[in-house]
């Protein structure tokens, strides 16, 4: 039964925001968001800090500087490139590889020089070097070499771009590695290289982030820029292809070098590409990228994209975080922590990124964190919005109790006056009169005397805390001495004095006048006095000094009662609140003469403590403006 009674008791009201973060979140998974995710990688290859270029590559460009140099258009005759080949063979590099296209000799002329230009590549060979011709891909598929050539060797030279898959914005981010199971040119040169730098050749399986896909028959890895802005802050070093064949270059320019030769004509936009920093303008030379690839493959510089089941359990685990972190915070905290959290994972994507070459996917996680905010918000508004018109609900209801409670009071207290002052009128008579019926008769009027003063003076206590409470309370101030006041209500109290026979020291400095209530004032001195009286013990002293400074009138009323232990002396000044000891059970009193005794002196912009020690009496210290 008590089970079935705590599962009554859950509100699950309280969940109902969790459950549609949980739903959005996962409605979220069925899109891919790849033109977003695209943005936020971008970003991170943009500023990548994580790779530095080696220096072992050289590109060699065509354009139309070198065309209108050589008095020739490209593609160039064999004649041409038998120049270029020498030159460039003197200065001893380590790998050359041609991106441009070789046609067919039209004569015996160029047969000539193509067999020359073959003998040349041999050679090179034959000394340790590596040789390759790119291919490219069109409509008709590779397009190769010219017969002749090609059993010199040549690799599928494809830029890559994504335009069938991720944003489809034919941006290109990443590289071939091998297609129907031959290695691309990218992976052919970095694996050359790595073999005469005593390197360990990799396979296409071997990269970070590589993946197979079927309907390509083909390898593909996500590879990092080692530059920062290719369009102008490139580090490999490009030289006009003209100023090879004719020698202009410094000896030792491609000496132990990767050398790419190919078109890069600015009248040609196929020989351009669209990259992360530039997605608007094709700026951006395939020549270059080339370059980059084999250098990103040279130094192992590719991409792991995490698993998207991993995002996706990562989206919900963040989604639960923040759902409670929201839900328990108030609006302006639960916004900080939101905002802290966006920070959070996007530095913390970026680090993986420069740090591991790790893409974790940001949109889910950035749509979650809005979605979360954006679904608690409502509901904790709603939820605010329900408390704050029930407290005011219960503010009115309290305000109608308390005003009903004030009017009983006022009105049950002046009634009260009536009936008591009665009383004790009769009471006089009858005790100056002698109007006694047995001889215990004088001792009764004495006693109802006593007892109509003290409920005269609860009466008292009451109305002035209702006047407090009502804010009903007005100052009547008047400039005058306070020693007159303190001889005042010595002498007043003198006769209880004497009845205990406590002597009342007044060491009374001399005062300037000050403003205050003569009546308040008399009252807080005469409470305090009298309960000096009252909880010191017989043949004792009760010592009530005043001095001034510049600031304050010092009044000091001194026992030497029973004290008051630790525990309560920071309690005296509440309402209602009355010391346990034995002293206190034998003295009646209401628990409210302290409470009056601090608001009063307050009232007047003034300061009280007490500070008492068991067995050794109670010192109260009033301070009051010297104004």
């Amino acid at each position: 039964m008590k089970d079935k009674d705590k599962k009554r008791n859950i509100d699950f009201s309280r969940y109902y925001p969790l459950f549609f973060t949980i739903i959005f979140v996962f409605v979220l998974f069925q899109y891919s968001f790849s033109s977003l995710e695209a943005i936020f990688y971008d970003l991170r290859v943009r500023f990548d800090i994580g790779t530095s270029y080696t220096n072992n590559i050289v590109i060699i460009k065509m354009d139309e500087e070198s065309d209108q140099f050589l008095g020739e258009t490209y593609p160039y005759t064999y004649a041409t490139h038998v120049r270029h080949l020498k030159n460039l063979l003197n200065d001893d590099p380590k790998m050359l590889t041609f991106t441009s296209v070789f046609i067919e000799p039209e004569n015996n002329i160029e047969q000539t020089n193509q067999n020359q230009f073959k003998k040349l590549v041999r050679k090179f060979n034959e000394k340790g070097g590596y040789f390759r011709f790119g291919t490219d891909m069109d409509a008709w598929g590779e397009q190769l070499p010219p017969r002749g050539l090609r059993d010199i060797g040549y690799s599928l030279s494809l830029i890559n771009v994504d335009n069938a898959a991720f944003a489809k914005d034919d941006v290109a981010r990443r590289a071939i590695l091998n297609f129907s199971g031959e290695d691309s040119l990218h992976l052919w040169l970095a694996n050359r290289y790595r073999k005469l730098t005593g390197e360990q050749e990799l396979s296409g399986t071997n990269f970070k982030g590589s993946y197979y896909f079927k309907e390509a028959d083909a390898t593909f890895v996500l590879f990092r820029y080692s530059t920062n802005s290719i369009e102008t802050k490139t580090k490999i070093p490009i030289i006009p292809f003209h100023r090879v064949v004719v020698g202009n270059f410094p000896k030792g320019y491609f000496k132990d070098k990767i050398v790419i030769i190919g078109p890069s004509y600015i009248s040609n936009a196929a020989d351009f590409v669209l990259t992360p920093f530039n997605k608007e303008e094709y700026k951006s030379s395939k020549l270059l990228l080339h370059g980059l690839i084999v250098d990103a493959l040279i130094k192992g510089k590719t991409i792991l994209p995490i698993p998207k089941n991993v995002s996706y359990v990562l989206c919900i685990l963040l989604a639960i975080f923040l759902s409670i972190i929201i839900s328990r915070l108030n609006p302006a905290h639960g916004l900080l922590i939101t905002v802290l959290v966006m920070i959070g994972i996007i530095l913390v994507s970026y680090i993986a990124f420069v740090t591991g070459g790790i893409w974790i996917y940001l949109t889910h996680l950035v749509l979650t964190v809005f979605v979360v905010y954006y679904i608690w918000v409502p509901f904790r508004a709603i939820g605010e919005y329900q408390r704050r018109y029930a407290i005011q609900e219960e503010t009115k209801l309290l305000k109608k109790v308390e005003n009903l409670k004030q009017n009983f009071i006022s009105l049950m207290s002046h009634d009260l006056k009536t009936p008591v002052a009665k009383i004790s009128g009769l009471a006089d008579n009858m005790l100056h009169q002698k109007q006694f019926a047995s001889d215990d008769g004088e001792k009764n009027v004495k006693a109802i005397i006593d007892s109509t003063k003290e409920l005269n003076k609860f009466i008292t206590s009451i109305l002035d805390l209702t006047k407090i409470e009502n804010r009903n309370l007005d100052l009547n101030m008047v400039n005058k001495d306070i020693n007159n006041i303190i001889e005042s209500v010595s002498e007043n109290l003198k006769y209880e004095a004497y009845v205990k026979e406590v002597e009342i020291d007044l060491t009374l400095g001399p005062l300037y006048p000050i403003q205050f209530d003569v009546n308040l004032m008399n009252r807080v001195l005469s409470n305090l006095v009298e309960n000096a009286i009252k909880y010191s013990g017989e043949k004792t002293k009760v010592e009530v000094k005043t001095w001034d400074d510049d600031k304050w009138v010092h009044i000091e009323i001194k026992d030497n009662g029973v004290g008051i232990p630790s525990d309560d002396i920071e309690h005296i000044f509440d309402k209602f609140y009355r010391v346990k000891n034995d002293a206190s059970h034998k003295i009646k009193g209401t628990g409210l003469g302290l409470y009056l005794v601090k608001y009063f002196v307050e009232l007047h912009g003034g300061e009280i403590k007490a500070e008492s020690e068991l067995g050794q009496g109670t010192t109260f210290h009033i301070k009051l403006k010297n104004e």
